[in-house]
């Protein structure tokens, strides 16, 4: 199988002020909820870039940034002021956290990379509480092909797979959501 995985080198770009405009910060705390609390996952957080801004809004939240690259991790380790942001290496599809610990759970630009994304669909629920929420936002493969951004199209993910596979790992109450360019998303939640 192809690596799709995002190439750390690369990580910079990742820091780029208009990825603020095609994926808002704002958006994402609307959809998670403006006064969510406790702990809350980025899956794949790389820079945490777009982290660093949602932890500006949620600042009574701990917001662990996982990834698997330990050179993305200590990038944000030694380059984030956010004090609610913990930085963790993890391995593919891993969620360290215990059962019913996690409010929210969120991925940007992840889902199209992972091998197994009903093992990590699996996991996510195993750590949110009940009520909790996970956020899938990826690139459309209905974009543009004029437009340069992003993974080749070939390598994204049909948002209808996505809406099976969590219902499949027994998530309810999906939605999709408009205002991300360039991007589709799904919110689920665990009941």
């Amino acid at each position: 199988m192809e690596d799709r995985k995002f190439n750390p080198a690369k990580k910079i770009s990742l820091n780029d002020p208009n990825r603020l405009k095609n994926i808002v910060p704002e958006k994402i705390v609307e959809i998670l909820g403006n006064n969510i609390s406790g702990n809350l996952v980025d899956y794949g957080s790389g820079t945490a870039y777009i982290t660093s801004y949602i932890a500006d809004l949620l600042p009574e939240t701990r917001i662990f940034a996982l990834d698997i690259e330990e050179e993305m991790t200590n990038y944000v380790f030694n380059n984030l002021i956010n004090e609610n942001i913990f930085p963790l290496t993890i391995q593919d599809n891993e969620i360290p956290f215990v059962k019913d610990d996690l409010e929210a759970v969120w991925s940007i630009a992840v889902y199209h990379e992972m091998k197994n994304p009903q093992i990590w669909l699996r996991n996510v629920n195993n750590s949110l509480k009940k009520g909790g929420k996970v956020l899938i936002i990826d690139w459309s493969p209905e974009q543009n092909p004029e437009i340069k951004a992003g993974p080749p199209i070939h390598h994204r993910v049909n948002p209808e797979i996505i809406i099976k596979n969590l219902k499949s790992a027994g998530f309810e109450n999906i939605e999709t959501h408009q205002g991300f360019k360039n991007h589709f998303a799904i919110s689920a939640i665990k009941n």
